[in-house]
């Protein structure tokens, strides 16, 4: 069941209009639910598109592929070598808009390889409130994105994925792994890796929202405001340390101020 308001039926309006379209899926809930609407609207006329680097966490590969299997839309995996840019990995405060511009490029080739008159993402109005330089790159290059356009917010997003019972409707939102790497710090695989098994290591803790941010040497965890007393407790902390430790950490801290989005950006203004 869907639900039928201004939102929903600007949004497939718009989807119509297009025509055909290639969607930049992340597999996050924002690029799902504008994949399987535009599905149903499409038919045929949509495809998807995953970048695979390891800026991105692996599970964010697997739960594209799942929704693609399961709605049978012909999913593109695209290999991203982003890491063998310079100007990327000195992590500046233009990285996304570099990287973005990158993709922006491949995503083009493969639309045009493909015969679809447009990209489209997931962005939503929510976006618009974060510093993100790699929006404003994607807007300047015509890519389209039809929630922000029909006006959806995040709680929207997730109400309607709700309703059409998107498992993923509550998933705490990704996002790619060098937002955890302090500007200034020199991007390398391994810490990507670090950083991902740390996070995989929260979660299997039962953290649902987490980052570990990295500023060299220190680990500086994130978690909700309602569990910041779960972790604080003697026999988690012990296994987190001893954890991040051993994969590389030398320091370990609990950010008090918990979980929030972007909050590498308070480091920019």
């Amino acid at each position: 069941m869907e639900i039928d308001n201004p939102k929903n039926r600007k949004l497939k309006n718009f989807l119509d209009s297009m025509g055909s379209v290639l969607i930049a899926f992340s597999g996050g809930i924002d690029s799902a639910l504008l994949l399987q609407i535009a599905s149903e609207t499409l038919k045929e006329k949509v495809k998807a598109a995953t970048f695979i680097s390891p800026i991105f966490p692996k599970d964010d590969l697997i739960r594209a592929e799942n929704l693609t299997n399961r709605l049978k839309i012909n999913h593109i995996e695209i290999k991203f070598d982003i890491l063998s840019h310079k100007v990327f990995c000195k992590n500046d405060r233009m990285r996304c808009r570099f990287c973005k511009t990158k993709m922006i490029e491949e995503l083009k080739k493969e639309a045009k390889k493909q015969g679809l008159s447009y990209i489209a993402d997931g962005s939503n109005v929510d976006d618009m409130k974060d510093y993100r330089p790699g929006l404003k790159a994607a807007q300047e290059s015509g890519i389209r994105s039809p929630l922000l356009e029909a006006g959806f917010t995040k709680e929207d997003i997730r109400n309607e994925a709700k309703e059409r019972k998107i498992e993923t409707w509550n998933s705490p939102s990704s996002a790619c792994l060098t937002s955890r790497i302090a500007f200034g710090t020199y991007i390398k695989k391994e810490d990507l890796s670090m950083i991902e098994r740390g996070e995989e290591f929260l979660h299997q803790l039962g953290f649902e929202e987490v980052r570990v941010r990295y500023h060299p040497p220190v680990a500086r965890i994130e978690v909700s405001t309602q569990q910041i007393l779960r972790l604080a407790e003697l026999s988690i902390i012990d296994k987190v340390v001893e954890r991040l430790k051993e994969l590389g950490f030398k320091y370990i801290t609990l950010d008090l101020s918990g979980y929030r989005t972007g909050s590498m950006n308070d480091l920019l203004f």
